[in-house]
């Protein structure tokens, strides 16, 4: 039987002053959910996009205390998770394995957008082309700026810009 990892809860909380600690627990309280969801959106199938998120949160810990100084910690975590999922697609295209995309089953973006808002946009992203799918969930979706979401798909900014400028165009029609 499959377990799954759930972000702890209030409760579950560790009972410390370590603020190093706290803030990592909280980063990862708010944006683990979020950063499956997205690699979800970015071509993981779900289990993949777990593994892919707790690598991610794993390896941010191992350097939580210089990167918690920086401007974007959760940057960092999503930054590291696109990098893994880019690695871990191109592994299964160099292998030809099959990585199912299952977009219909993926959570609802965004989460306080109406219920047909949500289901238009990931049918269309899930229509996209994978790296206009990937830029727009990257930089519309998740916030990442174009040069944070270029660095971790390997492309330059300006071809992120550009991608995200298509995705618009094509979530215009229906007002995202």
């Amino acid at each position: 039987m499959e377990t799954v990892e759930v972000p702890p809860t209030e409760a579950a909380r560790p009972a410390t002053s370590d603020p190093v600690t706290t803030d990592f627990v909280e980063c990862y309280t708010r944006h683990y959910g979020r950063l499956v969801r997205v690699l979800r959106l970015s071509g993981a199938d779900p289990g993949t996009a777990e593994e892919l998120a707790q690598e991610a949160f794993a390896r941010a810990l191992n350097k939580w205390g210089r990167i918690s100084r920086g401007d974007n910690p959760p940057g960092y975590v999503y930054t590291t998770g696109f990098r893994l999922l880019r690695r871990h697609l191109a592994r299964a295209a160099r292998w030809d394995i099959e990585e199912p995309a299952q977009l219909e089953r993926a959570p609802a973006v965004p989460a306080d957008a109406e219920p047909a808002t949500r289901l238009a946009v990931e049918a269309i992203l899930a229509v996209m082309p994978p790296k206009r799918r990937a830029c727009a969930v990257m930089c519309l979706l998740s916030g990442l700026t174009s040069k944070e979401a270029g660095k971790a798909l390997g492309i330059a900014d300006g071809t992120v810009r550009k991608h995200v400028e298509e995705a618009r165009k094509d979530l215009a029609p229906i007002g995202f």
